[in-house]
């Protein structure tokens, strides 16, 4: 196995695991990795290889110079926790047993200030658990991403239903980008986060993407959480911030806003 990360130098090609290869943020981690001209080991049960079970992780781990999990659970609630540490140890072991230096995983901006939303009470044990688990844990931590609104849209007879929030939602491809940099950095920072350029409601969001679709269907918003009411969704000063903004990065997805609705949920719900 390389020993680039370990020596602190700074490697021109890397070989880069990523597990949750093929959900919404893995394949633009793909892509990402392999623009920066890194090897690529996609770990996916799409692809043969199973979180839960261990099957196909050792020979996926062989010779990683790191790890990067972008995993989504199959419910996205409080009993995500329980998923999340299983897959967290699982991961771990096959990693350290593989040697692999670095883990860096997804996880969302200002949960542990929101622990009155059940998910990401999950997500709060989800972080503990790599910590714990996984060998030379980062973490970075993304506000929603942009594609979020569409998959919390709920048709309720005549309207929409959408949670009314304030949040600062960011581009998938570059939450992508900070994942593998903190995976290829020499000595990245424990905890990264990530948000886009400006504060959005997602009410608002909600009827520009609707209006991008030709839909002319009300919107209603629901509150969320008292923690999210109070802006508990946006960034604080350390934060990196990254466009495009939702206006933009809607105007570059014309044609396919078509697909942006629950089925294609994003990760950070």
């Amino acid at each position: 196995m390389s020993d680039a990360l370990r020596d602190g130098a700074a490697a021109p090609r890397l070989t880069l695991a990523i597990a949750g290869a093929t959900g919404t943020l893995g394949r633009s981690v793909v892509e990402a990795a392999r623009r920066g001209g890194h090897d690529v080991r996609e770990i996916s049960r799409a692809r043969g290889v199973d979180v839960m079970t261990g099957e196909g992780l050792a020979a996926a781990l062989h010779g990683a110079d790191a790890l990067i999990e972008c995993l989504k659970p199959p419910q996205l609630d409080e009993s995500a926790g329980s998923w999340y540490e299983k897959a967290a140890r699982v991961l771990g072991e096959h990693a350290m047993s593989a040697r692999v230096p670095r883990t860096v995983a997804i996880s969302i901006l200002g949960i542990d200030h929101m622990q009155d939303y059940p998910f990401y009470r999950a997500q709060l044990r989800h972080e503990h658990a790599v910590r714990e688990h996984c060998p030379g844990a980062v973490i970075v931590r993304a506000a929603q991403f942009h594609d979020f609104v569409g998959s919390q849209l709920r048709r309720a007879g005549d309207h929409y239903e959408v949670m009314d929030v304030r949040s600062q939602s960011v581009d998938t491809r570059a939450v992508a980008e900070l994942l593998v940099t903190q995976a290829v950095a020499a000595e990245p920072a424990p905890l990264a986060q990530i948000a886009g350029p400006q504060p959005e409601r997602t009410l608002d969001q909600a009827r520009r993407l609707l209006a991008a679709r030709g839909e002319d269907i009300p919107v209603v918003g629901v509150p969320g959480s008292e923690t999210m009411a109070r802006g508990g969704m946006l960034p604080g000063p350390e934060a990196i911030l990254a466009g495009p903004t939702y206006e933009q990065w809607l105007a570059g997805r014309a044609g396919e806003v078509e697909g942006l609705t629950e089925e294609s949920a994003g990760e950070l719900g």
